[in-house]
């Protein structure tokens, strides 16, 4: 199986656990995934896993019987021996992020020059290339500072799930307001035609990348 598959079928498979057992499988998942490590193997391991809870749930024991005591601990383990995310998938990983936000992006922008059509409120003739590069900045910080406060958050003090959102509201506010402080410059004409292509193109990218980031890390694995 890919990465794809494994992940489809544990998503499965886990609506076998009762419970206080998904509660605490799915801890531990989220755990394990936010490390920056071979996705392929991750998923593998985290499925190996599922299938050992289930077989023990049928036997009448819990997830605590299964991970013991310190779920934390247990989690950190396995992280261990999981090879680490290789810096070519890595770099893979930025590019395919970085064009699914300016697909998404983009494709607001298309959709407002749609309804510009019946709104000419709407109508925007141009827009500054500037808020893109603070974009860019902002998006870095903000996905390792969120997934470290998701990550942080599971075994230990929630107010690092805060901090998360908090930072994730913030870098939507500075866009916003980079959007209205640079106005005017840098500017290139938009339509929405253009700004449909440019929306395509990025997917397109998007999930090139993806295809590309997964043969590197499956790549790895099997090295």
């Amino acid at each position: 199986m890919n990465t794809t598959e494994m992940i489809k079928r544990n998503n499965e498979r886990r609506e076998l656990l009762n419970k206080e057992n998904l509660k605490v499988y799915e801890d531990a998942m989220i755990y394990i995934r936010l490390n920056a490590r071979s996705e392929y193997a991750t998923e593998s391991i985290l499925l190996e896993l599922l299938e050992h809870l289930i077989e023990a749930q049928q036997h009448g024991k819990s997830a605590q019987d299964v991970f013991g005591d310190d779920l934390h601990a247990y989690c950190d383990a396995l992280i261990a021996d999981i090879p680490r995310q290789s810096k070519q998938s890595w770099l893979l990983d930025i590019l395919r992020y970085t064009t699914l936000l300016f697909s998404t992006l983009f494709a607001v922008y298309t959709v407002v020059q749609l309804l510009s059509y019946f709104i000419p409120s709407l109508k925007t003739e141009s827009i500054s290339l500037l808020p893109f590069v603070v974009i860019i900045g902002l998006s870095g910080i903000t996905i390792l500072v969120v997934l470290y406060a998701l990550k942080a958050s599971i075994f230990g003090t929630k107010t690092w799930f805060i901090l998360g959102i908090g930072v994730y509201l913030i870098a939507i506010g500075g866009y916003v307001y980079s959007t209205i402080l640079f106005k005017g410059i840098w500017t290139v004409p938009i339509n929405f035609w253009s700004c449909l292509a440019v929306t395509i193109v990025m997917f397109l990218l998007h999930q090139w990348f993806k295809r590309l980031s997964n043969k590197a890390d499956l790549k790895l694995s099997r090295n």
